[in-house]
């Protein structure tokens, strides 16, 4: 039962990957009634329907060789690759699930467990919007509110089911509910409150925005969904991808320009499968690694030298 859940959540996901290269386009266009998103798929190039079986996820961009049945114009990478990325977030949430198997085996046979498939169900839910949103962001440096608004009233919904954002106290005479939806509210002000701070200590020592509102409600809609914990180490995790990330794009012609909402939204995805182990590393293991070894000390110094070279490389580029 479970190889066949997880096949499926694959498919599931590759199915809501095509939904959400419609919604990536759409949210794009300058006309309000083209980002609308209902009604059927249009060809972007000719304007023409797109028959359902043209909309198979990955195997029909495969089957016309990437190009449009009905004027032969490209059809972008792009669109195959939401698809698969979606399908394998989707697979890796039935695969390992965060807050356990959605089937558990039994002796009379696998069990559906509730509170597992509803956790699934939730953040499937989250992942679709982090993929949605750091494509969008991608193109436009925009994270639409008609997105994130809605995605952080559905996290904290999420936390009315116990377990998605945590806990926010052992208490046993506290309800498990009441325990959730407080994480849950505490991870929105928490991941939606330092992104503002940051915001604003930047745009002060800049005398310009040093980040976009967006990133503050994208980060307010990932603590709503993974509680406060999560959301500062997500904080942590997508400022060091950006700074690698984007600065070694940077080096390479990208811009200077770094649109912060997918380095987020990695962030946000590596601490839903690995926010253990990483905690484990940061506070056990390097601490005791830093006091058994003499050359720690050389190796932080290094790597400081080395961030402060690549700032300086940025600064340079991006006042020229």
């Amino acid at each position: 039962m479970g190889t066949v859940f997880e096949v499926g959540a694959a498919l599931l996901g590759a199915c809501i990957g095509s939904f959400l290269n419609v919604v990536i386009w759409r949210l794009q266009q300058p006309n309000p009634r083209q980002r609308s998103l209902g009604g059927r798929s249009h060809c972007p190039h000719c304007g023409a329907l797109v028959r359902w079986f043209h909309n198979v996820p990955v195997l029909a961009w495969l089957a016309l060789r990437g190009k449009a049945a009905c004027c032969k114009q490209p059809i972008a990478l792009r669109y195959p690759l939401v698809e698969l990325l979606t399908a394998a977030l989707f697979f890796a949430l039935a695969a390992w699930p965060p807050h356990g198997p959605v089937f558990v085996t039994t002796a009379n046979g696998a069990t559906l467990d509730s509170a597992a498939a509803g956790a699934f169900g939730l953040l499937s839910v989250f992942v679709a919007l982090l993929v949605a949103l750091s494509f969008i962001d991608l193109d436009t440096y925009l994270l639409p509110d008609v997105l994130t608004k809605p995605g952080i009233a559905v996290g904290l919904l999420a936390g009315l089911w116990p377990g998605v954002a945590g806990v926010i106290t052992d208490d046993a005479s506290t309800p498990p509910a009441l325990r959730s939806v407080l994480a849950s509210v505490l991870g929105m002000c928490a991941g939606g409150g330092a992104t503002w701070a940051i915001r604003a200590v930047g745009s002060w020592v800049f005398r310009r925005e040093a980040m976009g509102f967006g990133d503050v409600k994208l980060m307010a809609m990932i603590g709503a969904f993974l509680g406060w914990q999560s959301a500062l180490l997500t904080m942590f995790l997508g400022c060091i991808f950006g700074a690698v990330l984007g600065g070694l794009g940077s080096l390479l012609g990208r811009g200077t320009v770094i649109p912060f909402g997918p380095y987020l939204a990695l962030g946000a995805i590596v601490t839903l499968f690995a926010r253990a182990p990483i905690v484990t590393l940061l506070f056990t293991t390097w601490p005791q690694w830093q006091r058994t070894h003499a050359s720690a000390q050389w190796l932080l110094a290094a790597m400081a030298f080395v961030a402060l070279g690549l700032l300086f490389v940025l600064v340079r580029r991006g006042r020229r």
